[in-house]
């Protein structure tokens, strides 16, 4: 049985005073409609899906300074497109990340869409990856992965795990090191080595 506008209307205010089977509600009245409109912005319904759970948890997160609305279905419908723009800059400062790697070390010797393309097909390259990233500490990884991977400096690195500064460059630096030693002594060239890095800090990402 479909509800009313005015009972969603109620189960907005029920949210915000920590009902979350008012969430439920409101997922089950918008979402056709809220994944179809995702889907003509980006193109991708399991994206449009994806978006529209991360908008719920987030109001869920933030129930209690929810703010009132009159047009639910268009503050979803605006929480969803900001949501979707979000995640797609996402993934293009990931590119560019790559592309940026890729151009300091070496500009002409190899196409960067080359060198990504095969660092993500070649297997044997992802085991020594995946090998060299097994010999860094938990707090390595962790560092390496604010520093390359979320494009964080060394001040915010240090806020955010607190320690100092010099500490954070210390353990990145000292990581570096011994990820170079151990991915030289593969079939990677030094035009190579900082994508497969970067590419193999996004793998422990996922």
């Amino acid at each position: 049985m479909l509800t009313s506008d005015c009972y969603i209307t109620d189960c907005w205010e029920q949210l915000k005073a920590g009902d979350q089977g008012a969430l439920s509600v409101i997922y089950q009245h918008h979402y056709n409609g809220l994944i179809n409109y995702g889907y003509k912005i980006c193109g991708d319904k399991d994206a449009a899906n994806d978006c529209f759970i991360k908008v719920l948890l987030k109001l869920w997160d933030t129930r209690s300074t929810l703010p009132q609305v009159t047009n639910l279905r268009s503050y979803l419908m605006t929480c969803l497109r900001h949501e979707i723009i979000h995640e797609l800059k996402l993934a293009d400062d990931q590119q560019q990340k790559l592309k940026k790697f890729y151009s300091l070390h070496n500009p002409v010797e190899h196409p960067y869409e080359d060198i990504i393309i095969r660092l993500q097909t070649d297997l044997v390259l992802k085991k020594k990856l995946t090998k060299a990233l097994q010999h860094l500490s938990a707090r390595e990884k962790e560092l390496l992965q604010l520093k390359f991977y979320e494009d964080l400096d060394y001040d915010e690195i240090a806020l955010r795990c607190n320690i100092t500064k010099r500490t954070a460059y210390n353990i990145i630096h000292a990581a570096l090191k011994r990820l170079k030693v151990e991915l030289c002594t593969s079939h990677l060239t030094v035009a190579e080595l900082y994508p497969a890095l970067v590419l193999g800090l996004m793998f422990l990402a996922v």
